[in-house]
């Protein structure tokens, strides 16, 4: 589906670089040098050609890193799951794990192919100049030695195979261990304005850097898309409704069901297998690919009354999810992790790691702060966590934006050793925090700083609990339950994703994808939890309680504890996205009149920084390559008069 968004581009990209191109003519025929030759209509056509060709290979380099890089992804995530051809992968043959053998080159070839026409296919059709125009550009990208819209490749040319280019083997460990390859390119392009007509090729390689694929990216996947199955009993069947808005990814490895109009801003993809396990399609039964109506039942994706838009009226109303994004009812199964390992190993490595031994970590406090420990909303110069093994036992510590961990001693600050016991002399040789929090029990209570005043249902009176520069990865094997607002100094959006009172949906403002700071909370075999319905009042989140995170559970639910019980607490506003097992519920309400009854209405923005790469440290990574950048190198450029 990527392929369909990025040929939105293709037209803006082509009018940009026309605009371009048109005034560096009109600049050219004003100046004294056209000026001087203009006695020649034939000079002045072939200066004017000449420009409109260079004009093109800058069309051509936009469609390189835009488009066609969307287009590659695509490619590169479907070879995947026919054959694992990204080298080192889990299951490849011996002589796929090496960077230049038969076997890995041979994958590439079949990646250029794939490309070649998608390529074609964008590039082939576009008119890249106005109707009406007397200058015409023709443009070809040729990553295979077939034709390139209907043209064969240059005769004079030469184009190897593709390569491998540097990287480690994918052993599954290392923050985001990644990987560069290369498919060789021909660019030509041609401008013609009367009888002239210029010719300018470029040959180069277009490199491709691949990495895991995060979890992050997704505002919203299942693996199941029920709620945790209890007491014996199956899970209870989730329905999107008119409430359901999305503005980042969604995706399920299982299938959806629609009531009435909800709302997609972004993809929605879908598996369709009809039992997941965790790591794998129960039989290879992928017989659920499609979705669910209210009142209708399931309709295979063949059978849809529209593929991109199905709708279906009843007795119940219409049934007609906006999918302004895009939709695929049978897009590829994603493995959940079946292992916390490494997260484990990188909070030994350079983290703050806690062993069972110890117990439960009774609370896990983080809040932005000036050099006195002082929580604040904004300025803050270090970030600080606080850790408690019991209400009175805890430990301290803080780093600022050069990630030199501090450990307080009860008066003074100390830079902290090493976790192998390495004692460190000062700064240059402090232990570099690398944003890892892990322990192998529960996390009973986590949170950010209190609301001033106490007792406050605002959310705004909480102070940050991120700091700019700091990006985290709280992450337990067992159970991680939120207990206050976990908030971001530096916001990247502002404002929230809602349907206003005539209907329409509003998105947030995110105009500040620069922000750095980010938080990810991870369960390996827990829940991740949002407290709710306790005596123990330190054990219960606020009103209207505002998270800023990733939020994941692997083989379980994210959910609000005793979501049935009780009365409303708000709102629950989440700035991120949730990847869990089973859908977990966070509240109930009124059936007729849709108003909250018990546990938290739902408010979720998704981060629109993830769908750029970034993630929180060591966050788990799907078993899809991602494609991290794209460069295009030059080797040549060849300028040719007709």
């Amino acid at each position: 589906m990527r392929l369909n968004h990025g040929t939105k581009g293709v037209a803006m990209l082509v009018a940009l670089a026309f605009l371009l191109i048109a005034a560096g003519v009109m600049t050219l025929m004003s100046s004294r040098v056209l000026g001087e030759i203009k006695h020649s209509a034939d000079d002045a056509s072939i200066v004017q050609s000449l420009m409109l060709a260079r004009g093109g290979i800058n069309v051509g380099g936009s469609m390189l890193s835009g488009p066609i890089r969307d287009a590659l992804e695509v490619i590169v995530e479907e070879k995947s799951q026919t054959g694992p051809w990204v080298f080192g992968n889990t299951g490849a043959s011996s002589n796929a794990t090496q960077p230049h053998t038969k076997s890995l080159i041979e994958d590439l070839d079949d990646v250029a192919v794939a490309l070649q026409s998608d390529v074609n296919d964008l590039l082939c059709n576009e008119v890249l100049t106005p109707q009406g125009s007397e200058a015409e550009i023709s443009l070809r990208i040729y990553v295979t030695t077939q034709a390139a819209c209907g043209h064969p490749l240059p005769e004079e040319v030469k184009l190897p195979g593709g390569r491998f280019v540097s990287g480690q083997a994918r052993t599954g460990g290392g923050n985001n261990v990644e990987q560069v390859y290369a498919i060789p390119y021909v660019l030509v392009s041609e401008g013609r304005v009367g009888e002239g007509k210029r010719n300018v090729v470029i040959q180069g390689e277009y490199q491709f850097a691949i990495g895991g694929s995060s979890f992050a990216k997704y505002a919203l996947f299942t693996d199941i898309h029920t709620t945790a199955p209890s007491g014996g009993s199956p899970g209870t069947e989730v329905w999107f409704g008119k409430n359901t808005l999305f503005n980042g990814p969604v995706h399920t490895n299982n299938f959806f069901r629609f009531q009435h109009n909800s709302w997609f801003g972004d993809e929605i993809t879908s598996a369709g297998c009809n039992s997941p396990q965790i790591t794998s399609c129960l039989s290879n039964n992928f017989s659920k690919q499609g979705a669910s109506f209210y009142g209708k039942g399931f309709v295979a994706k063949g059978s849809l009354n529209s593929p991109t838009n199905p709708s279906y009226s009843n007795t119940y109303g219409t049934h007609a999810p906006q999918l302004n994004g895009g939709v695929d009812w049978s897009s590829s199964y994603v493995s959940m992790p079946s292992s916390d390992v490494d997260i484990a190993n990188a909070a030994k490595d350079q983290g703050l790691y806690n062993n069972a031994n110890s117990g439960d970590i009774y609370s896990l406090t983080m809040w932005a702060a000036n050099s006195s420990g002082v929580a604040v909303s904004s300025g803050a110069e270090y970030q600080y966590i606080e850790m408690c093994v019991t209400s009175s036992s805890c430990t301290t510590y803080r780093y600022d934006e050069n990630m030199a961990l501090q450990k307080f001693n009860g008066s003074t600050w100390s830079y902290h050793v090493t976790n192998d016991g390495i004692t460190l002399n000062g700064s240059s040789d402090a232990h570099k925090f690398n944003g890892v929090i892990y322990t192998t029990r529960d996390v009973l209570r986590f949170r950010g700083p209190s609301r001033s005043p106490a007792g406050s249902t605002s959310a705004s009176a909480a102070p940050a609990a991120l700091a700019s520069f700091a990006q985290v990865n709280v992450s337990a094997n067992r159970h991680i339950r939120i207990t206050r607002d976990l908030k971001y100094e530096d916001r990247p959006c502002t404002g929230s994703l809602y349907r206003n009172t005539s209907g329409v949906v509003v998105s947030p403002t995110c105009d500040n994808l620069a922000a750095s700071n980010v938080l990810g909370i991870y369960s390996q075999i827990g829940e991740v939890l949002v407290g709710n319905g306790y005596g123990d009042t330190t054990l219960n989140a606020p009103n209207n309680i505002e998270i800023n995170g990733v939020l994941m559970s692997s083989t379980d639910e994210v959910r609000v504890e005793n979501h049935s019980s009780g009365s409303s607490r708000g709102t629950l506003n989440l700035l991120g996205g949730i990847i869990e097992r089973y859908y977990g519920a966070f509240g109930t309400v009124n059936s007729s009149t849709g108003a909250a009854v018990t546990g938290y209405s739902r408010s979720f923005t998704y981060d629109e920084r993830m769908a750029g790469g970034l993630a929180p440290p060591y966050f788990p990574t799907t078993q899809l390559p991602d494609v991290k950048s794209v460069a295009m190198l030059s080797f040549g450029q060849r300028e040719q008069l007709y």
